[in-house]
């Protein structure tokens, strides 16, 4: 039942984000963030999104690792599956 719900929620802040990143209050980007992160998971091309976002912006990929001790477990799982040395993609 979880994953279906984080799927849901996920789908739904990626869409939401994508139709208020425009707007000149950035709420879009984060909404994106989290919508992704909580997608990768379960979705392989979202993985392989998010592996090639961390393997061109270093400074992106360090914040992750800093910050993974204090995020969810869904979020840990999106950091540990999305780490861009690793060739795996499940």
């Amino acid at each position: 039942m979880l994953p279906i719900l984080h799927q849901v929620m996920g789908g739904t802040l990626v869409l939401a984000g994508l139709v208020v990143l425009p707007m000149p209050i950035p709420f879009g980007l984060p909404m994106v963030t989290i919508g992704l992160a909580l997608l990768a998971p379960y979705l392989a091309p979202v993985r392989a999104l998010v592996r090639y976002l961390r393997r061109r912006s270093k400074p992106l990929d360090a914040q992750m690792v800093k910050w993974r001790h204090r995020a969810p477990p869904v979020i840990q799982k999106t950091i540990d599956k999305t780490t861009p040395d690793s060739q795996h993609s499940s």
